[in-house]
């Protein structure tokens, strides 16, 4: 199964007609390394957005769905806290702590609340 990276990645090359191996040439780095990357063998580098987004010239959207990607492959997700107040801050690394062991009708409840919410 693709990952959303690669998914992405696909989607940035079309327009270019470029193959996984163009565009690695002109990333600079390897057509194994990139397929490495895309299957999720090996750990995308979190500068890679930018990288690719300057490359391709792509807007701000698609850097954050880059970024989503990455983070996801990575099996990581960054929270920038410095924006959040202290109640939001608290929410957020008491949910990440406790999401491991939380019941699966909760996750259900959240994710529907979470993908209603119009803000």
């Amino acid at each position: 199964m693709a990952t959303n990276f690669a998914k992405l990645m696909k989607e940035i090359r079309k327009p270019e007609g470029e193959s996984l191996r163009t565009m690695a040439k002109r990333l600079e780095i390897s057509a194994a390394f990139l397929s490495a990357l895309e299957v999720g063998k090996k750990t995308i580098p979190t500068d890679y957005a930018e990288k690719i987004c300057k490359e391709y010239n792509l807007d701000d959207n698609m850097l954050n769905r880059l970024k989503d990607a990455i983070s996801e492959s990575n099996n990581m997700i960054k929270l920038g806290l410095e924006d959040l107040n202290d109640d939001q801050k608290n929410v957020s690394l008491l949910f990440a702590r406790k999401i491991v062991n939380a019941d699966p009708d909760l996750i259900k409840k959240l994710k529907e609340a979470l993908e209603d919410d119009k803000n």
